[in-house]
């Protein structure tokens, strides 16, 4: 057996003109996987700070309640009494006016004496977590009220039932790292 020698082109084959589209492809393909990887993490950086300032306005929420119904509690108790000199966080709601003499939460800070800090029982424990500041609130005297169904009309029943004290309560707390804020207030009788 005699084996006949191959031409040289046979045993080596011609290279196409083809043979760099590989690597361009793979090029375009890590790129292409590059944005996506870089947008991934660009989302997940959001969504961090999206949770962060949730946590913070959830802390300067629950600090504005506790002082919201530690306020509640000082009314029935009559820790606040004194509204006559409207100040100190203490008002009594001008009718001549229409208005009380309480300034807007968001100058508190540069207003001495328009609130009062709370910093009593009741304000959330966040362990190693402060607040930037203490919640301030203001507590309003507003005129007396009737009670629905009840006659301050001493015409018509026997003894009318004396009218209600309403107050109105503000607290504005901010969240541990100060940039939120959380204004509350509630109508107590």
């Amino acid at each position: 057996m005699h084996l006949k020698s191959l031409p040289m082109h046979a045993k080596f084959p011609r290279h196409s003109k083809q043979s760099g589209v590989v690597l361009f492809v793979a090029l375009i393909l890590l790129l292409i996987l590059s944005l996506i990887g870089v947008t991934a993490a660009r989302m997940e950086t959001v969504e961090e700070r999206m949770s962060r300032n949730d946590d913070n306005h959830q802390i300067g929420m629950e600090a504005a309640e506790a002082a919201l119904r530690a306020a509640e509690g000082g009314i029935l108790s009559g820790i606040y009494a004194d509204f006559s000199a409207n100040a100190n966080g203490l008002y009594t709601f001008d009718t001549t006016t229409g208005s009380s003499m309480v300034p807007p939460p968001t100058t508190w800070s540069t207003t001495p004496g328009a609130a009062m800090s709370y910093t009593g029982s009741g304000a959330p424990n966040l362990g190693a977590i402060a607040l930037a500041q203490p919640p301030q609130l203001a507590i309003e005297s507003l005129p007396p009220v009737a009670v629905p169904g009840d006659s301050i009309s001493a015409v018509q029943y026997a003894s009318p039932t004396p009218p209600v004290t309403v107050y109105r309560v503000t607290v504005s707390a901010v969240g541990a790292d100060g940039t939120s804020t959380t204004t509350l207030q509630s109508i107590f009788r």
